[in-house]
């Protein structure tokens, strides 16, 4: 078994990447509150979002590892841009076509825009070279462990934003609108709340989160894999089943938990090897567990008697 000192590393490694769960988590919680859709796309509309970047700062296709600099850091914005309209344009234009079909059938439109993408991405780019981004980044030492200020960033990210999104939900008019759609959607649009035009907002929410969190992304990864980032939305959608798709701060505990115990289990080796080997069904054997768990008290009524 690894000695600490080798954990430590894997151990803030996996509390950046849990955040970054966090984040995703959190932009599906909302979303998925105030439209029903559990929004798979995340990380192929983000993914896209990269490439382009990518080959805007690379200035050609094939440049493999572009470093960032000058102009470059100015295209930042433009991805939390770019992922912000594409979120946008699926939800006024394509999202309202599923609005009379069940949970389902919308989360499956997702899966179809993410398909999409990655056809896009397969056809012009070659996907199947992992591509780097270097970023300026300060590091510093905890111990013999060097932290790197990436790693921080994206930690106090995730709380900044399950705070802020909590307040917005609470404070504003439009994140008042949000929840009452989400408690009654057709009671909230006979009391005169713009169905439509809160949707939307919530699509353009999302897309901004997702912009910030491919951001970090690259600098998170040693690799940018099209199919890896992708569906980076998997194990973030374990933390939104733990939180219920409800609680926003448990999606946020959860989440730093499967970042944390994904990451340790990649030092492994040995007699202990198959734990790094199945580590990447971590973020699912824990939101079976909390299923499991959150349910262990409900009753099943059964011929007339009660069941636990």
């Amino acid at each position: 078994m690894p000695d600490s000192s080798i954990l430590l590393p894997f151990f803030i490694q996996g509390l950046a990447f849990g955040a970054m769960y966090a984040v995703t988590g959190t932009s599906i919680v909302v979303l998925y509150r105030t439209t029903g859709v559990v929004n798979l796309a995340f990380g192929a509309v983000g993914t896209m979002g990269v490439h382009l970047v990518w080959s805007f700062m690379g200035g050609s296709l094939i440049v493999p590892e572009p470093h960032v600099s000058g102009f470059g850091i100015l295209l930042f914005p433009a991805l939390v841009v770019l992922c912000a309209v594409m979120f946008l344009i699926y939800g006024r234009v394509f999202a309202p076509i599923l609005d009379k079909r069940d949970s389902l059938v919308k989360t499956l439109g997702t899966v179809a825009l993410a398909l999409f993408l990655m056809g896009i991405m397969k056809e012009r780019w070659d996907t199947s070279k992992p591509r780097g981004m270097h970023f300026p980044t300060a590091r510093f030492s905890i111990g013999n462990t060097v932290v790197s200020t990436t790693q921080v960033l994206a930690l106090g990210f995730a709380f900044a934003v399950v705070i802020g999104v909590g307040v917005f939900l609470r404070r504003t008019k439009t994140g008042t609108a949000m929840r009452a759609i989400a408690n009654n959607r057709e009671t909230a649009a006979l009391l005169g709340v713009p169905v439509r035009r809160v949707e939307a907002m919530a699509w353009f929410g999302a897309g901004l989160l997702c912009g910030c969190v491919f951001l970090l992304l690259p600098a998170l990864f040693k690799s940018m894999d099209q199919v890896t980032l992708t569906w980076f939305v998997i194990p973030a959608l374990a933390g939104a089943i733990v939180g219920q798709f409800r609680s926003l701060w448990i999606t946020l505990g959860a989440s730093l938990l499967i970042g944390v115990v994904e990451s340790m289990l990649t030092p492994f080796s040995g007699n202990l090897s198959f734990l790094s080997q199945i580590r990447k069904v971590t973020p699912m054997v824990i939101a079976v567990v909390a299923i499991l768990w959150i349910s262990r008290k409900r009753t099943v009524v059964l011929a007339g008697r009660e069941m636990s």
